[in-house]
């Protein structure tokens, strides 16, 4: 070494290293070092599947004739519906990019194995087990070895050199029976037509880690087109006629190295009902058809449906939709690899009033709380609009449950909840303008009116029935779907718990089932239902009551303390059918939870949905 250029405070330090016995041999001379040899971590190729890949499509997958037909999935998102209106219900026709699969959360270990490098957990599609598919093995580009394996069974391949990096591809036809090729002529393989493929790919080090976790991608556009009736509250129970057309059905070859998709040429596809299949085997409300093209230009698709047969949760009801046949249409443009979700959700219509130039668009029965413990189906319009006492449609204000107070838990708009999320909402104050006679505040929690009834003018547009306030509607249809009601609006006087006694018991917790209710779906008439010797539904066949949304009231001096709701009070008819009071009414919040008083109390009332747009 030459030391004869460095400078005085480097020369201090070689000085020192010199001081250190084999230090200078020890790093000059390469010889010493000795080699390190890997040793194999197994004696074989280890496979197993983790699922399918449930979010961006891998760049792998591509079309071959170009990049332009490629692009990464945005986040799940669903268009606003389109509703078709008819005589006895709606339809409302929505397109996404997530279908109703089963999910799973997968281990996925950082590795060179496409979407599955990211390491952690991963959101994946379940893949059932036995599932076939199939193992290549490459040397580059040389075809080296291949195995048949089935999905929940770990996989091996042996005979391969345990010091050297492979590539692999899996595929798969999404099938227990049919399997791809497994000694293939060339890298492209012919696929089948309107099947799920399923496509991985990736490299993997045998001296390090001889194993493969494949995460796959489908292949083709997935289009699932799904008819659900939750949203009438019913199971399908027929065989309705159903037809899907404008479906241009493509397949083509893939390319295992690249994973470029050639298409070929297209032909057309019609569905029937007996191409769909239950999204949930036990549940007969949501049917989906799936199919997979390889083509990429856009279809215009019809839907039609005729005599759609539904039993009504509330009751089993026997319910006939589309008696005279009704056609939907929408637009999808596959993309390759990625899904596309046409929803045809049958849904409840709407009873029209405009008054006062205002338009609300009001559900045909009151909400009530089906407590199924299934999200999607927890609320519902009772089958038939009548009068009724049953708890499960007795809310109190702001809240989800009904029979209780809402707490952080359980507050929200319920209407927001019936399914399909969002197509409903609880009415705002200014919805019941032109509907009543006047304002006011209900003076305690007994629920008496202001003012003597007698001297109150009576409601507006409103007419008075033997058990009910109706007001004139300008719906097409429905007298079929509800009887001699018609498309009247009709409220009827169900009452509303407002017992001080029962009310501070509710406060104390556990709502009615807290005071020895069994089950919310039973009558509140029925006093022994109740260990309290009183009756709890003390007003009913006095007035109808239902809940607004708004709050921020100024009551007492309370800032923000008070609701809006509506009261109907019947009165005899001999001062005339059209005298009714009706009144938008101003109340205290429950006083425990706002106010910090035992004994100022929000009353339970019905629940009348609206349209949210």
């Amino acid at each position: 070494m030459n030391f004869i250029r460095f400078k005085r405070a480097n020369w201090v330090v070689v000085m020192a290293m010199l001081a250190l016995p084999g230090a200078l041999m020890t790093s000059c001379s390469k010889e010493t070092t000795p080699t390190e040899e890997v040793a194999p971590k197994g004696d074989k190729l280890t496979i197993s599947v983790l699922g399918i890949n449930n979010g961006d499509t891998d760049a792998s997958l591509k079309s071959k004739a170009g990049s332009s037909n490629v692009a990464k999935a945005s986040a799940a998102s669903v268009e606003a519906p389109t509703v078709y209106e008819f005589d006895d219900v709606d339809m409302a026709v929505s397109v996404g990019n997530k279908l109703p699969v089963k999910e799973t959360n997968v281990a996925v270990r950082r590795m060179k194995n496409g979407l599955a490098a990211n390491a952690g957990l991963k959101m994946a599609e379940e893949v059932a087990a036995g599932v076939k598919y199939v193992v290549y093995i490459y040397d580059g580009n040389t075809f080296v070895t291949s195995a048949e394996l089935e999905s929940g069974t770990e996989g091996t391949i042996e005979g391969l050199d345990l010091t050297k990096s492979y590539t692999w591809v899996a595929l798969s036809y999404s099938s227990d029976v049919e399997v791809p090729e497994t000694t293939p002529t060339s890298s492209e393989i012919a696929l089948p037509e309107n099947t799920d493929v399923l496509y991985a790919s990736g490299t993997v080090d045998l001296a390090t880690d001889p194993t493969i976790g494949i995460m796959f991608d489908h292949v083709f556009s997935r289009i699932g087109v799904e008819l659900n009736t939750i949203g009438v509250f019913g199971e399908i129970t027929g065989t309705p006629a159903v037809e899907v057309t404008g479906i241009e059905l493509t397949t083509g070859d893939i390319d295992l190295l690249t994973g470029e998709v050639t298409a070929g040429s297209g032909s057309p596809l019609t569905l029937t009902y007996a191409d769909f299949e239950n999204v949930d085997p036990a549940y007969d409300d949501a049917k989906i058809a799936y199919v997979y093209t390889a083509g990429t230009a856009q279809q215009t698709i019809d839907v039609s449906v005729q005599g759609l047969d539904i039993s009504h949760a509330d009751g089993n009801l026997a319910r006939t939709y589309f008696a005279n046949g009704a056609t939907m249409q929408t637009n999808v443009t596959p993309e390759m690899g990625k899904s596309h979700h046409i929803l045809l959700n049958v849904v409840e219509s709407p009873l029209t009033t405009t008054y006062g130039g205002r338009t609300v668009r009001w559900g045909r029965s009151n909400l009530y709380y089906r407590n199924t413990g299934d999200a999607l189906r927890n609320y519902a319009f009772y089958a038939t609009n009548g009068q009724s006492a049953r708890a499960d449609g007795y809310f109190g204000f702001g809240g989800t449950v009904p029979g209780t107070f809402a707490t952080s838990a359980t507050e929200g708009d319920p209407c927001a909840l019936v399914y399909p999320a969002g197509l409903w909402k609880q009415p705002a104050n200014e919805d019941f303008n032109n509907m009543i006679n006047s304002s006011g505040t209900l003076t305690n929690v007994l629920g008496s009116l202001l003012g003597a009834v007698i001297q109150l003018p009576g409601a507006p547009n409103a007419t008075l029935g033997s058990n009910y306030i109706q007001y004139t509607s300008t719906s097409p249809g429905g007298a079929d779907v509800f009887g001699d009601e018609g498309n009247n609006l009709r409220f009827y006087f169900n009452g509303h718990i407002n017992n001080v006694a029962a009310l501070t018991q509710l406060g104390n917790g556990g709502g009615l089932l807290g005071l020895g209710l069994n089950d919310l779906s039973v009558s509140l008439l029925d006093q022994s239902v109740l260990d309290l010797g009183i009756n709890v539904l003390d007003s009913y066949g006095d007035l109808t009551a239902l809940w607004t949304h708004d709050q921020a009231l100024d009551l007492l001096g309370l800032v923000g303390a008070g609701t809006w709701g509506y009261i109907a009070i019947p009165v005899d008819p001999l001062i005339g059918s059209n005298y009714v009071p009706a009144r938008k009414t101003a109340e205290l919040l429950n006083g425990v939870s706002a106010l910090g008083v035992d004994l100022l109390s929000t009353t339970l009332k019905n629940v009348r949905c609206v349209r949210a747009n």
